[in-house]
């Protein structure tokens, strides 16, 4: 029986649903499923597939717009780039934002509102939809909400900072907090894109406070100082639940304290969105209905945003997917996703020999780090299952290298390797002030980050044989990252920032080491440096 797919309240009873799948923008059955779930929870169809993964953001815009355009107002981009002094000043509400657009009303003359819009908005197209007095207030009052959020040196009360900070490293889309005590005051860092930045300093007196509320949320014991503790919590931030996962580390100053922001917001990026120039090949690899596919870097590049990417690319009604991770960081709905807990013995072997006997199409595993699991991972490939899983190696070589130093031969690997994708993340240039610095890039210049990467595609078991004797066909990532700087998505320094080690000892690009070294001086010469940049607005 075909399921009715609920009204939005349209004119001519046009259906959401009915319009999102003959526009080809979701699929029969992830509408069939959101309307399942939206008579259980009451919420909008259209959110519940950008939720899960099954529909973009942008594209929920545009069959809005299509639809019903004065149900556009009711997104409400509170985290828009334009001053919220200018926004109320001249009743400007920023609806939403896309790649290309950006949706926002006016009770104000609309040419001086798109003047001043298109100041903070330089690369993107402005749209001016409907408002009304009361959408107006309703948004003048969340931006003054997000000005109170975000003024932490103004917070009196010392237990009140702990909000303030952790809604502030949202709001600027950081990975991760750092608050570190030292002799006369404490510290509080944000890793955004990557690199640290100091936000906030404080009183000793304060940062017991801090401390001390932390541990509390965190189900941490609060007088053990001596000792490494784990712990974490869920807050939630613009009905959304965000997770927060909290280290603490003993040193001579006192307990330093690392907080991992988890924000589900994050985790909705599709695969086309993550920057990956040879994405053909990586689909290509993972279309196989079985064998291996690996995804290698260092800690800290992208390498479990990317597999998620593609699970959520992947049929998850028609196919069964499980995932074994440690920790489970982003939920995938329609995904079995099992936590790695070692109280209980429950390791990836463990979890891998599990779901082998539990019926899946698709396994995915957080890392391949012991040659127990090694070996089962290859087992779960050639017993007719699509393995994905990551190494820490930095080449496609050296991934080969890796399963063969974990017990996998090469006669073994040939018949089951797809593909190797390995990646390493870099800072792209701010569209808003094109890397002159501004507030919505913390003045570095950078606001956001992409991937570099290098990946083989094995179609045959002549191509990996080629491989593991030292040749490649691919181009490199260093080749991938100075043709990012040619596009103008990041700068020559960025580059030679995170990839200086094999520049400095790399002969097979030469040509593009001279290219790189050039493009420095250009960019210099321009902006005067990135730090003499960033220093003028300390």
């Amino acid at each position: 029986m075909e399921l009715e797919i609920p009204q939005i309240g349209i004119a001519g009873n046009v259906r959401i649903g009915d319009y999102l799948v003959e526009q080809g923008l979701a699929d029969r059955e992830a509408v069939e499923a959101a309307v399942m779930e939206s008579r259980i929870t009451g919420e909008r169809i259209g959110n519940i597939l950008v939720r899960n993964g099954f529909l973009r953001y942008a594209d929920l815009v545009k069959a809005i717009l299509k639809l019903s355009p004065e149900y556009i107002v009711f997104e409400k981009a509170f985290n828009a780039r334009i001053p919220h002094d200018l926004l109320a000043e001249y009743n400007i509400v920023v609806s939403a934002e896309t790649a290309q657009n950006v949706y926002l009303s006016t009770l104000a003359n609309e040419t001086v509102v798109r003047e001043i819009a298109q100041r903070y908005y330089p690369d993107k197209t402005l749209v001016f939809v409907s408002l009304s007095p009361g959408d107006l207030s309703n948004f003048i009052e969340g931006i003054n909400r997000e000005n109170d959020e975000s003024a932490m040196d103004k917070v009196e009360d010392d237990a009140e900072i702990i909000e303030m900070i952790m809604k502030k490293a949202i709001l600027v889309g950081a990975s991760d907090i750092h608050i570190e005590p030292r002799l006369r005051s404490y510290t509080v860092f944000f890793r955004h894109l990557g690199i640290r930045k100091i936000i906030h300093e404080g009183s000793l007196e304060q940062f017991g406070v801090l401390a001390a509320q932390i541990k509390d949320r965190s189900r941490m014991d609060q007088v053990e100082t001596r000792i490494p503790q784990d712990g974490g919590f869920t807050m939630e931030f613009r009905n959304r639940l965000v997770d927060l996962r909290v280290a603490t580390v003993p040193t001579v100053n006192g307990e330093v304290i690392v907080i991992r922001l988890l924000d589900p917001d994050k985790a909705q990026r599709s695969l086309a969105e993550l920057g990956i120039t040879q994405i053909n090949n990586w689909r290509a690899a993972t279309n196989y209905p079985f064998g291996l596919c690996l995804i290698c870097g260092a800690t800290g590049s992208g390498k479990t945003t990317t597999l998620n990417a593609t699970v959520r690319e992947m049929d998850r009604f028609g196919k069964a997917i499980r995932t074994v991770e440690d920790p489970v960081e982003y939920r995938i709905p329609y995904v079995g996703q099992v936590n790695v807990n070692p109280i209980v013995g429950l390791d990836f072997a463990f979890a891998l020999r599990a779901f082998m006997r539990a019926d899946p199409d698709v396994i995915m595993l957080g890392e391949v780090r012991d040659i127990e699991t090694a070996k089962l991972t290859l087992r779960a490939a050639e017993t007719g299952h699509l393995v994905l899983a990551t190494l820490h190696t930095g080449t496609v070589r050296g991934a080969m290298g890796r399963l063969r130093s974990l017990g996998v031969s090469d006669y073994d690997l040939k018949p089951l390797l797809r593909g190797v994708m390995v990646q390493r993340l870099v800072r792209t240039v701010c569209a808003s002030c094109k890397g002159d610095g501004c507030e919505t890039c913390l003045f570095t210049g950078y606001a956001g980050r992409t991937v570099v990467a290098e990946c083989a595609l094995f179609r045959n078991e002549g191509e990996v044989e080629r491989a593991t004797n030292g040749e490649r066909w691919w181009p490199s990532m260093v080749s991938d990252a100075i043709g990012k700087i040619k596009q103008g998505l990041t700068t020559a320094e960025e580059v030679y920032r995170v990839f200086q080690s094999e520049l400095d000892n790399q002969d097979e690009e030469l040509e593009g080491i001279e290219l790189l070294m050039k493009e420095m001086e250009l960019q210099k010469s321009r902006k005067g440096g990135i730090d003499k940049m960033i220093g003028g607005h300390a």
